[in-house]
């Protein structure tokens, strides 16, 4: 069973890529891997390279390999499958909706509605999601199996800590994308601070990004 890839992205569309694995020497395999479509995914560009935490689904008629920016998000993913009547293609719904630190949110705080705005989440769905989640979610945290962040230890910060509100989550989201494209954190800092720095008008998580690899390090 497949858990982990690094490798190229050679194409990337409506939360799909095809990633290949190999080099020119022993040649090359491409993974077709379902992905949340959201802006933080931006990071995949073709062309670039890129790691992605699978969680392969098997049935009689299919093999599909769903691939995550993190760790975290892979292991809230599974979380998610856990409930009655979600499957890999709700959850993956729901993860292309929102980021997982704003659903765990949901979940905990028992927003019903912030649920079911999101497209095919109905009111039992989101009641049973609560239910079944809510105990489920806060003992992992403790754990340390999920990640629930309210706050990101980045080098150079004051107290070498930035608390996550509305004005720090296009900075937080497009760091998490360039640490899942295997970039190290001072290096993903140093690129999101300097693309910001140099076109102030950036509103958009996959805006950030590109200028953060134009920018480079």
């Amino acid at each position: 069973m497949l858990s982990y890839l690094s490798g190229t992205v050679k194409e990337r569309q409506n939360g799909e890529m095809i990633l290949t694995v190999g080099s020119d020497e022993q040649g090359w395999v491409g993974y077709q891997v379902k992905t949340p479509d959201h802006p933080r995914y931006e990071a995949y560009v073709p062309g670039h390279r890129a790691e992605a935490y699978l969680y392969t689904h098997v049935r009689e008629d299919a093999f599909d390999l769903y691939g995550f920016i993190s760790k975290n998000e892979k292991n809230f993913f599974m979380t998610l499958l856990s409930v009655s009547g979600v499957g890999p293609k709700m959850a993956l719904g729901l993860l292309s909706h929102a980021d997982e630190n704003s659903l765990m949110s949901m979940i905990l705080n028992q927003d019903k509605e912030g649920l079911t705005a999101i497209s095919g989440v109905g009111k039992k769905t989101a009641e049973r999601m609560i239910l079944e989640l809510k105990d489920t979610i806060a003992k992992k945290v403790e754990a340390g199996i999920l990640r629930n962040q309210t706050s990101l230890d980045l080098p150079g910060s004051k107290n070498s800590e930035i608390r996550v509100g509305s004005s720090e989550k296009l900075f937080i989201e497009a760091y998490l994308a360039l640490q899942g494209l295997g970039y190290k954190e001072a290096q993903a800092k140093m690129m999101i601070e300097s693309a910001l720095k140099k076109n102030t008008g950036l509103r958009q998580v996959e805006d950030v990004i590109k200028q953060a690899l134009q920018v480079g390090y």
